[in-house]
């Protein structure tokens, strides 16, 4: 029996002898759930926690294992047949010599008997009154990180809209970005109004409901690019140039509801994980171990200072404040991009940041080089080329820096612990560009 399928026998059985032959004698049982983190050594002991987290037979209303040589990475919910309590839970399983010697295992959000698809809808048609008479509303199941509630709603006139439900700081991204509700505020205060005409934030309107938001946009789905596209380099300039547009239009503006660099370059900070250590989003389950796994992957002289930084990112928001500050979109990345139209389609604005764009820039680039048909750096030239006048070569330098503060910690994880060997390419070929260049950076600039 596979360590994957054992583990599966003991997830349906509350049995996990099985698994336990599977441990390398050293093995280590990596815990992140609800109540903080617990590392437990042994066979024996890591068999004893399972079997205390998961009492008893239980039902898997998910199970999904990619299977690799180095070890197995997997999703799983789970039901208790007892209580039907739920647990839904992010695994990796890492082999030496056949046999499992770190095991990880992170809680996440469940689905089973969470309001989504199907659900009673919760917007109230009188939010949206004037845009005209509704013919159908349904809810839709949430597959983002904050877990916000989404609705559908069809006109009378066949436009379709999407409504998305925030509550202010009910969400871990909310709470760790001091969130006032800045996604509506964007759009009623009439700064998302003032955009250039190349940007299409889609949104049409924003309305309070109590404590929360309701943001209703353009059903744009079909304009957003998907898991596998590519992005010929032209398609990335354009989307460079409406940004720019964005970037000077408010250069030296300051909109009081924005992030402030310093909170947006430390969203992913390991201590943000003692903060959400009673709730079972993911990432802050992760970003300990991440960081850790960063720390492994990346020579000290580098990793030291950014994992600083990460802590208090106030010495490189402080640098970067002083090259000039701007409104930001703060989370430009593959899902929320659309590039068919002759317009950007951009989305999403709950984590727009007053800051430099080289911040703006790093963090696109973290999440979307790998698909744009260009080297990296033929992107920061074209970075460069577009800020034209305001090309600023020290601000570029620091924004390797602020990549890696703001998205190492999924580079350290695929480069260490994430078993698919492609994964683990396409770590080490990022960390092989950033480093080199931060370190360059940081013979110039020391956070002091």
């Amino acid at each position: 029996m596979s360590a994957a399928d054992a583990l599966r026998a003991g997830m349906e059985s509350g049995d996990f002898a099985a698994l336990g032959e599977c441990y390398a004698d050293d093995a280590m049982l990596d815990l992140n759930v609800r109540g903080g983190r617990e590392r437990v050594a042994g066979p024996a002991a890591i068999v004893a926690r399972l079997e205390g987290l998961f009492p008893g037979p239980g039902r898997l209303v998910e199970w999904t294992a990619a299977l690799h040589d180095a070890g197995a990475a997997v999703w799983l919910e789970r039901v208790s047949d007892a209580d039907g309590a739920v647990l839904r839970q992010r695994q990796y399983l890492l082999l030496r010599d056949g046999r499992v010697r770190r095991h990880f295992a992170y809680t996440a959000p469940h689905r089973t008997g969470v309001a989504g698809a199907g659900g009673r809808p919760a917007l109230d048609p009188a939010l949206i009154g004037d845009l005209g008479d509704i013919v159908e509303h349904t809810v839709l199941a949430s597959r983002g990180w904050s877990g916000n509630t989404l609705e559908r709603v069809v006109l009378a006139d066949g436009r379709v809209l999407i409504a998305k439900r925030i509550v202010p700081g009910a969400d871990w991204i909310g709470r760790a970005s001091a969130d006032p509700g800045r996604e509506g505020l964007l759009f009623t205060s009439g700064v998302l109004d003032r955009l250039p005409t190349t940007i299409d934030h889609a949104m049409v309107a924003a309305a309070r409901d109590g404590d929360a938001w309701w943001l209703v946009m353009r059903d744009i789905s079909d304009h957003l690019l998907d898991d596998h596209s590519v992005v010929p380099r032209e398609a990335n300039r354009r989307l460079l140039a409406a940004v720019n547009a964005m970037w000077e239009t408010f250069w030296g503006e300051r909109v009081e509801f924005l992030a402030p660099q310093a909170v947006r370059l430390q969203m992913a900070a390991p201590s943000l994980g003692t903060r959400e250590r009673d709730g079972i989003d993911l990432l802050p389950k992760q970003f300990e171990v991440m960081w850790e796994a960063f720390a492994e992957a990346v020579d000290p002289d580098v990793a030291g200072v950014v994992l600083a930084l990460v802590d208090d990112a106030a010495p490189l928001a402080a640098a970067l404040d002083a090259r000039g500050t701007t409104l930001l979109h703060g989370d430009i990345r593959d899902e929320q991009i659309g590039l068919a139209g002759r317009q950007l389609v951009l989305l999403d604005w709950g984590l727009a940041t007053q800051g430099h764009p080289v911040v703006d820039y790093a963090w696109h680039l973290m999440h979307s080089a790998w698909r744009i048909d260009a080297t990296h750096d033929q992107l920061w030239e074209d970075f460069r080329a577009a800020r034209g006048e305001r090309d600023d070569p020290f601000a570029v330098e620091l924004g390797t820096i602020a990549g890696l503060a703001m998205y190492g910690w999924i580079l350290g994880h695929s480069a260490v612990i994430h078993p698919d060997p492609a994964e683990r390419s396409w770590a080490r070929a990022e960390l092989e560009w950033w480093v080199p260049r931060a370190r360059h950076a940081l013979e110039t600039w020391s956070p002091g």
